[in-house]
């Protein structure tokens, strides 16, 4: 997993040390190949590679080769930061000597042109294939274990990887402190009366120990009126995340033992058409940043309660386990900055 500057620095080494060697047999161009190297990490601290299904950077060594010259009618981007914002199915980035960055989206060039006099480099989304080209051979890097590129640090790889854990491990059997009082009762059937924020605390807590270089807040306004539950900004690079919290099941009132909300998967999909109106208004907030939005669901649903049980037998404790909510609309399929939600299914003690 690369989480920091240093480790792309070097995991870049062991990158070019895959296709150097290729790469000056065929052009014996040493520094265009380290400025190359370099820029496609600097590329990748602000471009939402993984929102395309085809990724190609390349540096031309010969005018003929340069995007204009192949009828691409290319957009010129002057700064880094204005790669955030670009989005499509496939883009074709080539790097200039003077910085800037010829940019052509729902284009595909003709390699067999280009690698006779320009050096290549390509990501491919649906296998995490990164390939280097020289003029007759093709240098495939091999995969770096936890992370899908050689020139990127992983920030939502990570925080997907840190949500699993803490889905399996902390919020299944409330193995935290701040879980352990969220419930109303000692068999874990039903929250106390407004749990959201002691879920929020646990899982901010979790996160700001569990990943490296961000900062994790609580309570972030993203328009005018509405928080969401907690905002991950990464150190020295244009990622930030939007996690929204919705509980599923039972609360009850401490004194007079009556239910104060009862919330089923109902509450999941207006979670998420409310995280995806907050990422909206975050992308006009935000617009140099590459954002994305998880749902998460802490889901303590019971077949079979009223305020009087006290126990369950195994069947009916146990009924939401593998019952996952079907989303209307499906925006983790339907949009790039969406992730698929996380439910956390919180085990109840139950009789056998």
């Amino acid at each position: 997993m690369i989480t920091d500057q240093a480790q792309i620095d070097y995991f870049k080494k062991i990158a070019k040390s895959q296709f150097a060697t290729m790469i000056l047999d065929d052009y014996d161009v040493e520094d265009e190949l380290i400025f190359f190297t370099d820029s496609i990490a600097n590329i990748y601290k602000y471009l939402n590679y993984n929102g395309f299904q085809l990724v190609c950077i390349y540096f031309a060594l010969d005018k003929s080769c340069y995007l204009s010259t192949l009828a691409a009618n290319p957009t010129v981007i002057h700064s880094f930061e204005n790669l955030a914002p670009l989005s499509g199915e496939k883009i074709v980035l080539e790097i200039k000597q003077n910085g800037e960055i010829n940019v052509a989206i729902e284009y595909e060039i003709d390699l067999a042109i280009v690698r006779e006099n320009g050096l290549i480099y390509t990501y491919e989304k649906h296998s995490e294939t990164e390939n280097i080209y020289g003029k007759t051979d093709v240098k495939k890097l091999i995969p770096i274990p936890g992370a899908d590129s050689h020139f990127a640090v992983q920030t939502f790889k990570e925080l997907d990887k840190a949500l699993d854990y803490y889905k399996s491990k902390i919020a299944r059997h409330s193995d935290c402190e701040i879980l352990k009082n969220v419930w109303f009762d000692e068999n874990l059937l039903f929250f106390k009366r407004a749990p959201e924020h002691r879920l929020r605390d646990s899982l901010t807590q979790f996160l700001k120990i569990s990943l490296r270089n961000i900062e994790a807040r609580p309570e972030q306004v993203v328009d005018r009126s509405h928080p969401v539950d907690i905002k991950i900004t990464w150190a020295l690079i244009n990622r930030l995340a939007l996690i929204e919290i919705k509980w599923l099941g039972k609360s009850l009132h401490t004194r007079e033992k009556q239910f104060t909300q009862i919330y089923t998967d109902a509450r999941a999909v207006s979670g998420a058409s409310q995280l995806a109106n907050y990422l909206d208004e975050n992308l006009k907030q935000a617009p140099t940043y590459v954002s994305k939005g998880y749902l998460v669901i802490f889901d303590a649903r019971r077949a079979m309660c009223n305020t009087n049980t006290v126990d369950l037998n195994r069947d009916n404790a146990m009924k939401y386990e593998n019952n996952d909510i079907q989303y209307n609309p499906e925006f983790h399929k339907t949009r790039t900055d969406f992730a698929s939600p996380f439910r956390f299914f919180m085990e109840p003690r139950y009789l056998n």
